[in-house]
């Protein structure tokens, strides 16, 4: 049986959740884009792209890489922060 410490299984869980958080977040870019009288076609086939994408990530994430468990936590925190920072100044 494969065992983690709970610093690892609470860094994993957050990692899980940031790229859940960040799907969501181009899910409702692609539900904006997607209402506009003339939808961009191309920006909405990159959105749903990484919004598939993402969710293969999580998918594939694991507890024990470590690794890519911090690389997810900074890289789309920063993202979800900045995305949430410019809809707080709207």
């Amino acid at each position: 049986m494969q065992k983690w410490t709970q610093n690892e299984a609470v860094a994993f869980e957050c990692a899980r959740e940031v790229i859940t958080d960040l799907r969501a977040i181009l899910t409702g870019q692609i539900a904006e884009e997607a209402s506009k009288e003339h939808p961009n076609a191309e920006r909405l086939a990159n959105l749903r792209a990484e919004r598939l994408r993402l969710f293969r990530e999580r998918a594939g994430l694991r507890v024990k890489d470590q690794a890519t468990v911090a690389r997810v936590r900074a890289e789309y925190g920063a993202r979800v922060r900045s995305w949430r920072a410019e809809r707080a100044e709207r």
